[in-house]
């Protein structure tokens, strides 16, 4: 059975004998990390940069509507071994959950497995999601073995910013739209409390738009994830979704702590992708973005 018919999407996927998986069960005993490996059957196919999935969460190995499966599968097929995992705490990984920001030492050892698995492996990409794009920014910042972060849709939440991305997409999309105003005819809108959410997120939003930031001191995450950003220790390269208020936070944050970093970068725009890319259209983008990125490594 190949990937397409597994998952009833991305009929141009290559059939399951064109790559070779196996589970890894990264050390020490106990606390260890369940991993799935993928890697291209031929192993004279294998290339030297593998990729590392770095969920979001709360999410497993698996991944929103089989997203790593099919992603996985996609790059070892182009020649690229990778390997998603489950963190500690998540899915058949034993231990409490740790905090994403924290999760450093389990991407450094799904790092360390990639490179024991798969010998021809000399260099690691890590592809993440939401707040697995962030910690994945963060973690290449300490490890040289990285060789870039692809980061889709990465996750920068202030009281501030989401403030701010209501503002200016939740509320103008409401008000564009022929459901709302059939909602508010017909009565099925609470003004009171709209107009109460409103004017506290009007209220917090003017406040973010005229206070200064001083990124070199601010320990918030907007301004320790642009001042990652600023000057990377390595590539990064941005996967956005235009119908995703986490991506229009992470842009909002990104272009008040560190103007202009935004522009500098490397960036995928899908303006009809949600924030998981449910999309298959939308998904093939990103899988064929993400081998076009591996390969120019």
């Amino acid at each position: 059975m190949n990937a397409a018919a597994e998952t009833g999407i991305l009929p141009t996927l290559p059939p399951a004998s064109a790559i070779d998986e196996s589970v890894v069960a990264i050390d020490p005993p106990g606390a260890e990390l369940i991993a799935v490996l993928a890697r291209p059957a031929d192993s004279a196919q294998t290339k030297s940069v593998g990729v590392v999935i770095v969920v979001g969460g709360p999410q497993t190995r698996v991944g929103s509507h089989r997203q790593f499966v099919i992603m996985a599968r996609a790059l070892a097929a182009a020649g690229h071994p990778c390997l998603r995992f489950d963190y500690t705490g998540m899915g058949d990984s034993p231990g409490p959950k740790p905090d994403f920001e924290k999760a450093g030492p389990d991407i450094g050892r799904a790092c360390d497995a990639m490179l024991a698995e798969v010998t021809a492996c000399r260099r690691i990409a890590l592809w993440g999601l939401c707040d697995g794009a962030t910690a994945a920014i963060f973690h290449a910042q300490a490890n040289p073995r990285i060789a870039a972060v692809i980061a889709a849709n990465p996750w920068a939440r202030s009281e501030a910013t989401r403030a701010q991305a209501v503002v200016t997409e939740h509320y103008g999309s409401r008000l564009r739209s022929p459901e709302f105003w059939k909602k508010l005819v017909t009565g099925k809108v609470d003004l009171i409390a709209a107009g109460r959410e409103a004017v506290s997120n009007l209220l917090k939003a003017g406040r973010a738009m005229v206070g200064s930031v001083d990124a070199s001191v601010d320990e918030s995450l907007p301004a320790r994830l642009g001042r990652a950003l600023a000057v990377p220790n390595t590539t990064v390269r941005l996967q956005l979704s235009g119908k995703d208020l986490t991506a229009v936070e992470f842009q909002l944050a990104l272009n008040k702590v560190a103007p202009g970093a935004l522009d500098q970068m490397e960036t995928l725009r899908i303006d009809t992708a949600d924030h998981t890319f449910s999309d298959p259209a939308a998904w093939r983008k990103v899988i064929d973005d993400t081998i076009g990125a591996v390969n120019a490594l």
